[in-house]
Parts: structure tokens; sequence; C-alpha cells
């Protein structure tokens, strides 16, 4: 991963209602396996019990006024001690890739879980394939906690 600065108009801030749009097509880029599968079975695979985070905070990254990427991130109930984040989705449009965008804006994520809310932790989930990701996560301290196997039986 390079250390480029994406560029000096950087701005992150917390998504809007007026963003869904904006978030949607950004969502649209994801290479993720489960991209398309209904949300009820994403807390199977790919996310987390949505019993255990009650509050999602999406971060928008523009670029001189442009929407480049966005993050998520779960917070669990105010009354869990001990609280644990979860890093849902990161996600750079393909025009903006290879800028270090994606560290700016988890480096922001971390330093909101920790500064704000006193996170112990962040978890997340990532596909094995998605070697740039990984390569980033571990250079910014993330450990690999366990690995999973996801197995389909189509039937046509």
């Amino acid at each position: 991963m390079d250390n480029q600065k994406p560029t000096t108009a950087l701005a992150i801030r917390l998504a809007t209602p007026e963003d869904i749009s904006l978030i949607e097509k950004l969502d649209s880029f994801s290479a993720s396996p489960t991209r398309d599968i209904h949300r009820d079975m994403e807390k199977y695979f790919g996310s987390v019990d949505p019993s255990t985070h009650e509050h999602t905070f999406i971060f928008i990254a523009e670029i001189a006024g442009i929407t480049a990427g966005k993050a998520e991130l779960m917070l669990p109930p105010a009354e869990v001690t001990q609280a644990v984040g979860y890093v849902k989705r990161v996600i750079v449009h393909p025009e903006f890739r290879g800028r270090g965008l994606a560290k700016h804006l988890m480096q922001h994520m971390i330093d909101f879980a920790h500064t704000t809310y006193k996170l112990k932790a962040i978890d997340l989930h990532v596909w094995d394939k998605n070697h740039t990701a990984i390569r980033l996560y571990e250079e910014m301290g993330f450990e690999l906690q366990h690995r999973e196997l996801y197995y389909r039986l189509p039937l046509e």
C-alpha cells in the first residue's frame, strides 16, 4: 500500500439520509461475494449478529467535493462493557483507488471509535482473496483471529 496522501482536498464526514444514493452507488463497486445476498443472510456471514450492535456510523470520504469512498462502523449497545466495534464495509470508488484513501478512512474510524466511544477493540471480516485489504489491515495492526469457511450447494 502506498503512503501517498489522496489529495489536500480530502474531507471525511458522517453520512446523512441525503447520502443514500451515493452510498448505494459506492456499494455497487464492492467485489464482496455477499454483496447481493439478502440482508437477513448477511448476519450469518460477512457481518455480525445485529443484536450485538445497535448503531452504524457511515463515513463518507470526499475529494474536492466528489464522493470517493465510504466506510461503516457498527457500535455495540452503550451498556456493553469491554465494547468491541465492527467495521462492516470499506469501499473506494475505482477512480480513486491506489491513493491511500481506504487507509485514511480506516484511521478516521479507529480514532473516532477510540476517542469518542472508548472502544476496546475493532473487529472485521475480509475475503481471503482481497490481498490489498488484508495488507492494509495488517499494516494498521489488525491481527488474524480465526478463519472461516463458507460452503454452498447449488441446486440448479
